[in-house]
């Protein structure tokens, strides 16, 4: 019987089947035809035992499917050594047992799950990448190409390397420690890819929660008097930032909406400003009187229409460059107080 029969008939299967139909096959054929079942019967056992053994080996399958002089020959040999008890042998080596009808239906359907699982390949842990983002990237949503080097089985049921090329668009709500996770592909050997978002130094902002939050370094005039901060901000926008306010070294000014996106809460965190302030080493006596004037201003200075005040206020504003008529009106109201404070002389 076994030399006239067709081995793909015989498991029920096209000559273009897999490895894996042909277990299953013969795990179906196999526990119907065992000779230990009511209505198995040895004949049939073994040609199902011996149909398994020529596909379960690549070169016979593939000398058989060429039909092959040298196939003759093995299917022979093949035919003379195989009985019962080989086919037994394939039997108890397929399931792991020589009696799994010991177990009940669901127990012989877990030995052939495990037996088929053994033969898998085995899936490699999950990929492990650090993705690195400027603060740019991601509060423009800038698209990035990420190559992964993996490993899958082909239709010849062989392990081969490949590189899959992850396209991942960066969000705004993107923070260090955000986990970007990719299933694996069913073909796939390597696990799942985590990608883990680790957002680079910038030259002028640190990210703090969902805020931005810079350093400003200011003179000690500019804190007392107030200006304004010209601010590249990462999207290419320049916002000028007036600073009206007195500044103190525990000051900072707080611009709302300017900062990554808190999806939580569908809302942007902030731009934060805080200020080194920079104090003079050392001053001229102009400037102590200066400023001792200033901030010891006595009430009746406050008066715009005070003679001191106006002279005081002419005075801040007189240019370099006075024309000589000019000069000399000036220097002729400082004469007249410096005449005023000098000592009259002794009766």
């Amino acid at each position: 019987m076994l030399e006239r029969l067709d081995v793909y008939s015989a498991l029920g299967l096209s000559r273009g089947c897999s490895e894996e139909e042909v277990r299953r096959s013969y795990r179906k054929l196999a526990l119907k035809t065992h000779p230990d079942k009511e209505k198995g019967t040895e004949s049939e056992f073994l040609a199902i035992g011996f149909s398994y053994r020529v596909l379960s080996d690549r070169k016979l399958r593939a000398l058989y499917d060429r039909r092959d002089m040298d196939f003759s020959a093995s299917k022979a040999d093949l035919i003379e050594s195989f009985d019962i008890n080989e086919a037994l042998a394939i039997f108890d080596h397929f399931f792991g047992t020589s009696n799994p009808f010991a177990a009940v239906s669901e127990g012989v359907e877990s030995l052939f799950d495990s037996e088929a699982d053994k033969r898998k390949p085995k899936p490699s842990q999950r990929i492990e990448i650090e993705l690195p983002c400027t603060l740019e990237e991601i509060y423009n949503s800038i698209s990035k190409n990420i190559e992964v080097p993996k490993q899958r089985v082909n239709s010849d049921g062989q392990v081969e390397n490949y590189t899959k090329t992850y396209r991942i668009q960066a969000e705004p709500s993107w923070i260090s420690g955000t986990k970007l996770k990719f299933d694996k592909e069913p073909d796939d050997l390597t696990g799942d890819v985590i990608f883990t978002v680790q957002i680079e130094p910038h030259a002028v902002f640190e990210i703090e929660n969902f805020s931005l939050k810079m350093k400003q370094e200011v003179s000690l005039c500019d804190s007392l008097t107030g200006f304004v901060i010209p601010i590249q901000m990462p999207d290419g926008r320049k916002l000028n930032v007036a600073i009206e306010e007195v500044i103190d070294p525990s000051f900072c000014k707080i611009i709302k909406g300017e900062g990554l996106l808190d999806k939580e809460r569908n809302i942007r965190g902030d731009l934060i400003i805080t200020f080194h302030i920079h104090f003079p080493k050392k001053l001229l006596p102009i400037q102590r009187d200066l400023l001792q004037l200033a901030l010891r201003l006595p009430q009746e200075l406050t008066n715009a229409n005070n003679i001191q005040t106006r002279l005081l206020s002419t005075a801040m504003k007189l240019p370099p460059n006075l024309a000589e008529t000019e000069r000399q009106k000036v220097e002729a109201v400082n004469n007249l107080l410096v005449k005023r404070d000098e000592q009259p002389p002794p009766e």
